[in-house]
């Protein structure tokens, strides 16, 4: 009888109105839910949102993007091409900007370390013949700039021997970041990907949404002595619900896992081909390889981080549930919680690799996982050169056109009259340069990750004698430098050369 007295309300109730009656077997039904999406949520959450967006502030943001929703849409087109240029600058550029930012930072380093060495002789000579109040705050604060000048001494020491130490790997980022910017030249349409990226992304955010919306609004419907139909959610799709979101945490890893595979597989193709201007299609070779022979690796890959960051979650409940402990036992859950991210970066960095060397011999994703960390364990300094100064780099450039796109908004959104909060469109249109030059490098960086990976297993597998290399000149060159710093090695005791 509940379930006619559900069904008969909802197809007579009057949507519009706030609170639907309807008069059904003597029982008057007061349903406490709305339609949104031809679903029934519930009232507070409808009543929550209305007075929300009623809110005065969001009437105003909405009235200042509708003034100038025309220098925003220019603005998105400024930060695509800003993006363009960067990646220009590193294809013709990329020795000089990556010198000039490591020069630049160690130039600020120095510069801080100065001045902390100078304030702090100065708050010292202060302090020396004090005898007023508050003595022991003023050498306190002395302490404290004592040990900020000593941490960046310290760094300062340590950034110089690693710049001096590495200065031939940081040239071999430099020519990674030029041959990245030929293999994209030479296949544009490579940086589309981002975008096809999103769509799919966003495709499966819409149908697990709608399947939420299901779930949550699915139950036995009850009434109460009131005449009021209230749900009771059953054990089954609270379970659902939780599967729904794991679901959805393997979809998004597996949709940026396709899109790392085609990429990587695209610049295998393109290195691995003697004649460039043979190379084809190489990212259509790609999609067909994941689709007709890989889908199942890049599937298994992505299912890794998707657990690994369900069992995160599950211990920050955990932790959640916990908080009334100890200190000592908040520390240890801190430390357990940082060792669990470390871990997944590293499963990341792993699978992303594995990725590429499917993308080179064809194997499984165990295999190739198996063969990535061989080859990085035996290329140690070369890969963390190129993950860290690279990775830096990346990172000042998407710094850099946010910033630039900031100041752009401001110098063409002050002459714009009637806006309350000029922050809001220039908020906007810095999140959006982020997130397209995100996008854009994001491809840059596999890349650069694919060619170091091809780099490595090129002189593994050649001897550029009988067997040629695949690379370019421009990195033959460091193979010849370190097979002559091997060859004027120096001789260990008790042996002579030949």
């Amino acid at each position: 009888m509940y379930w006619r007295v559900f069904w008969v309300a909802r197809r007579e109730q009057n949507f519009n109105s706030a609170e639907p009656k309807v008069e059904i077997s003597g029982f008057r039904v007061r349903l406490h839910r709305k339609s949104t999406l031809r679903r029934c949520l519930p009232a507070q959450v409808t009543k929550a949102t209305s007075k929300i967006f009623q809110l005065a502030f969001f009437e105003e943001v909405g009235s200042d993007i509708s003034l100038c929703w025309k220098e925003i849409i220019l603005l998105f087109v400024i930060s695509i091409g800003l993006s363009l240029l960067l990646l220009l600058l590193f294809r013709f550029c990329a020795a000089i900007i990556i010198w000039a930012v490591l020069l630049g930072v160690t130039a600020v380093s120095i510069g801080v370390t100065i001045y902390l060495w100078y304030k702090w002789n100065e708050k010292k000579q202060k302090v020396k013949g004090y005898e007023g109040p508050n003595k022991d705050l003023k050498e306190r604060q002395v302490t404290y700039w004592l040990v900020a000048a000593i941490v960046s001494t310290i760094f300062t020491v340590i950034y110089l021997l690693v710049i001096v130490f590495m200065r031939n790997k940081i040239k071999l980022v430099a020519a990674l970041f030029k041959e990245a910017g030929k293999s994209i030249s030479a296949m544009p349409l490579i940086l589309l990907q981002p975008i096809e990226t999103f769509i799919s992304i966003a495709v499966v955010c819409c149908f697990l949404l709608m399947g939420f919306l299901c779930l949550q609004t699915s139950g036995k419907p009850l009434v109460d002595s009131k005449g009021r139909v209230t749900f009771q959610i059953e054990t089954f799709f609270q379970v659902m619900r939780w599967l729904l979101l794991f679901g959805f945490i393997w979809l998004t890893q597996f949709v940026m896992a396709c899109q790392n595979f085609v990429v990587a597989g695209a610049v295998v193709n393109w290195f691995f081909t003697r004649d460039k201007h043979r190379l084809g299609s190489p990212i259509s070779k790609s999609l067909c390889m994941l689709i007709c022979y890989h889908l199942g690796s890049v599937a298994f890959g992505s299912l890794i981080i998707a657990i690994m960051k369900a069992i995160r979650a599950l211990f920050r409940l955990i932790q959640k549930h916990m908080n009334n402990q100890n200190q000592r036992c908040d520390i240890f859950w801190k430390f357990f919680q940082c060792c669990l991210a470390c871990f997944e970066n590293y499963l990341k960095f792993l699978s992303k690799n594995a990725y590429i060397m499917i993308a080179i011999f064809g194997d499984s994703f165990c295999a190739s996982a198996r063969k990535s960390f061989g080859s990085l364990t035996a290329n140690i300094l070369k890969i963390a050169a190129v993950d860290c100064i690279g990775d830096f780099i990346l990172f000042i450039g998407k710094m850099g056109v946010t910033i630039s796109i900031a100041l752009i908004a401001l110098e063409i959104l002050k002459n714009v009259d009637g806006l309350n909060y000029i922050w809001i469109p220039v908020a906007i249109s810095c999140v959006f340069a982020f997130l397209c030059c995100h996008c854009f490098l994001s491809v840059y960086e596999m890349a650069i990750d694919t060619l170091m990976l091809c780099f490595c297993e090129d002189c593994q597998m050649n001897d550029g004698i009988t067997r040629p290399y695949f690379m370019s000149k421009s990195l033959m060159t460091f193979v010849e430098n370190s097979r002559r710093n091997a060859r004027i090695s120096p001789t260990p005791k008790g042996k002579e050369l030949d």
